[in-house]
């Protein structure tokens, strides 16, 4: 099956090799708390700092999902309370895990961040919540600190889950990056990534709760002896090191990925049953395409694709009937695009 669904999606196809060398060199086995451990790990932070070009001083942590890093951000860094901005399902869960000490906005898909910050005025909450890439209606959005009317002290946190890995990001435009790794990331689901800056853990001394066991001073206490408060996903670890080090530059993998949407919107601009959930261009997310049409034409679309051996997206939420959508993600090959609009084509 050839994946198109926006996560899990189609994995890196050297991860199987990658995944047979683990078992083979003993890593699926490797004891957490060993040396060996502690040289994957911090062999792993150097790749992911080199290959995405994160500044020196911002740290990286392996956690479950990035739904769990939700919680870790309200339970670690939230002072007294989050302002969430979102326009689409995923940004939404995030406002309403944090709900006993958050404030929420939601705005429309027409609508950028940088307005919307406009329209706001001054920022009340300590912790500014965001969403880079809405995987569920595919908006994506430009992160800027100076967007926004914040307090001195506030910090950002982004979930960048449909966009992390596959294009470049803005870090020091926020304190908090997060995802997961079935997305551009490329590997099987069950590990998540958080990405701090220096005033985020500034912030979780100040705040200096440490009672749950995620907690982001646990989180840097063992990162600084390349450990992790638990026992991690040593296999997704290695393929993530593994695949940072096969792979190109994320500026490279950017403009490819750039490049695959052009063919898929020169595509879609010469149809005419299907348009654009996204109508502004600058709000379409480079690696998740979403588009709107009648409910029977997506199903045949899907049932089509399904016979020949391709998944397509499916609407999410409100959206589910009347869109479907396309992941773009570096593992995703022009090969594979041009597969898929030759069968897209036959239906049309």
């Amino acid at each position: 099956m050839l994946s198109f669904y926006p996560g899990p999606s189609k994995v890196h196809p050297e991860a199987l090799g990658y995944i047979q060398e683990a078992f083979e060199q003993g890593i699926v086995s490797m004891n957490h708390r060993s040396p060996q451990f502690e040289a994957l790990l911090e062999a792993t932070f150097q790749e992911l700092h080199a290959k995405w070009n994160i500044p020196a001083d911002y740290t990286i942590y392996f956690v479950s999902s990035a739904t769990e890093a939700w919680e870790i951000v309200t339970q670690s860094l939230d002072r007294k309370k989050s302002t969430h901005l979102y326009n689409g399902a995923f940004g939404k869960k995030w406002a309403h895990y944090a709900k006993a000490t958050a404030e929420s906005f939601e705005f429309t898909l027409d609508q950028s961040l940088a307005e919307l910050g406009q329209q706001l005025g001054p920022i009340s909450g300590d912790t500014l919540c965001l969403v880079q890439s809405e995987t569920s209606n595919g908006s994506g959005q430009q992160i800027r600190r100076a967007d926004f009317q914040l307090g001195e002290d506030a910090i950002i946190a982004v979930d960048a889950t449909s966009s992390m890995g596959g294009i470049e990001l803005p870090w020091n435009e926020a304190d908090v990056w997060l995802a997961s790794v079935q997305k551009c990331i490329g590997i099987p689901a069950g590990m998540g990534l958080m990405i701090c800056s220096p005033k985020a853990l500034a912030r979780a001394k100040e705040v200096g709760r440490a009672t749950h066991y995620n907690d982001v001073l646990f989180l840097e206490e063992n990162r600084r002896h390349f450990q992790t408060q638990m026992t991690p996903n040593v296999l997704g670890i290695y393929l993530v090191y593994r695949l940072t080090q096969q792979l190109p530059s994320l500026s490279e993998t950017h403009r490819a990925t750039l490049a695959k949407m052009k063919i898929w919107t020169d595509f879609w601009d010469q149809q005419r049953d299907f348009t654009y959930l996204i109508e502004r261009e600058d709000l379409r997310l480079p690696t998740v395409l979403a588009l709107k049409g009648p409910a029977e034409k997506i199903q045949a679309l899907h049932a089509r694709c399904q016979a020949n051996g391709i998944e397509l997206g499916k609407g999410y939420g409100e959206w589910k009937k009347t869109t479907f959508r396309i992941a773009n993600f570096p593992a995703h090959t022009i090969e594979d695009i041009e597969t898929l609009i030759k069968h897209l084509t036959n239906d049309l």
